[in-house]
């Protein structure tokens, strides 16, 4: 036969001839159970991880199929009346306290990088503002560069051409007295 009742659990084979049922529907109530509790461990569990009984759980199983009888019942709307998931609320507030406070630091985080990011636009803004009042700068000055070189330049093609003149002048009263027939004719 199957072990003996250790500690007071029962093992499948045990609990199912207890409920009048087979092993095989044993576990389908059980997974129902844990699926609705949402605690994959909810029955404890021997060293081979088998699931264990006690007669507290015998109970509540009759109690299930009792009650999944009556209209518009099944095993699952049964099971959620027997076992509240309460037993697992706790640890699924902590996980979503966890989640949210890990939430709210990486929104922090975030505002704090946004911060950074504008202080770095404005600066950049600031800089691209003095760059551009710079360049007109320049640019001015380097109109009245352009404007004094055009100025120099004028003057200095008059005064070339003042001195072409005076060359070309010098030239022709030297002609007039050194050319050639002159030379003969006088």
């Amino acid at each position: 036969m199957s072990k003996v009742k250790t500690n007071n659990l029962l093992t499948p084979a045990q609990a199912a001839k207890d409920l009048g049922i087979s092993v095989a529907t044993l576990r389908k109530y059980s997974l129902i159970v844990e699926k609705t509790t949402e605690n994959s461990k909810y029955f404890e569990r021997n060293s081979q991880n088998n699931r264990l009984y006690t007669q507290k759980n015998i109970e509540d199983f009759k109690e299930m199929v009792k009650l999944s009888h009556g209209p518009k019942m099944t095993l699952e709307t049964a099971a959620v009346q027997i076992y509240p998931a309460t037993d697992v609320k706790p640890e699924a507030d902590a996980k979503q306290s966890d989640e949210i406070s890990a939430l709210q630091t990486t929104v922090a985080k975030l505002e704090s990088e946004n911060k950074k990011r504008e202080l770095t636009i404005k600066e950049l803004q600031q800089e691209l503002t003095d760059a551009q009042k710079a360049k007109e700068q320049l640019q001015a000055e380097l109109a009245t560069l352009k404007q004094q070189a055009e100025e120099k330049a004028e003057n200095t093609d008059v005064k070339k051409d003042e001195n072409i003149k005076e060359r070309v002048n010098e030239k022709v009263n030297d002609d007039k007295k050194g050319h050639w027939w002159n030379k003969f004719m006088g």
